[in-house]
């Protein structure tokens, strides 16, 4: 999968986990069915509630479950090199402020929904969408909260490559792997 594809020397997963563990208060992992091969990590991790391609929206379902829905979730993709360090502590600000559910950050009008805050009394809702109703999506529920989209900054433009980073990049090609590392 994706998580282990090397990364400037590391699995992309490790460099997710850098970025992103110190803005949180636990970090856990989604994982599909086979744990062990997450073990190195030394993460908690737990698997779908549902066996089968589900969406992301069973993995939010999910950590909610593990969590007893005690804290609210902030999500991470797993092939994105470039999450911004301080994402969630703003996400939280501006849902403390707002009184939101959701917080989804959008990054030159385009919103990037696998890197939202969802608030904990948003689980029950979407544990009952993801297995009752098999719905996948995140943004499928949306319109049954409260949600405030959140612009982001423009990056800084890359001097070397004189690229714009952006800062929700995420992997899906080897074209694009070759193009995040050289940035």
């Amino acid at each position: 999968t994706k998580a282990f594809v090397d990364f400037d020397g590391e699995p992309m997963l490790q460099r997710i986990i850098g970025r992103f563990q110190p803005q949180v208060r636990e970090l856990i992992l989604s994982v599909e069915q086979d744990k062990s091969r997450y073990e190195t990590f030394a993460l908690p991790m737990f698997s779908d509630l549902e066996v089968g391609p589900h969406g992301p929206l069973m993995g939010l379902a999910s950590a909610f479950q593990f969590t007893q829905a005690k804290t609210d979730i902030a999500l991470c993709p797993c092939d994105a090199p470039f999450v911004p360090a301080n994402l969630v502590s703003i996400l939280a600000e501006k849902m403390e402020a707002e009184g939101a559910d959701i917080v989804c950050p959008s990054y030159q009008g385009e919103l990037q929904p696998t890197f939202a805050l969802w608030n904990k009394r948003t689980a029950e809702r979407v544990i009952e969408a993801a297995t009752k109703e098999q719905i996948g999506g995140l943004r499928a529920l949306y319109s049954e909260f409260s949600v405030i989209k959140l612009d982001w900054p423009q990056a800084e433009c890359n001097q070397e490559y004189n690229q714009k980073l952006n800062p929700f990049f995420n992997i899906n090609t080897p074209e694009e792997l070759n193009f995040a590392l050289s940035l």
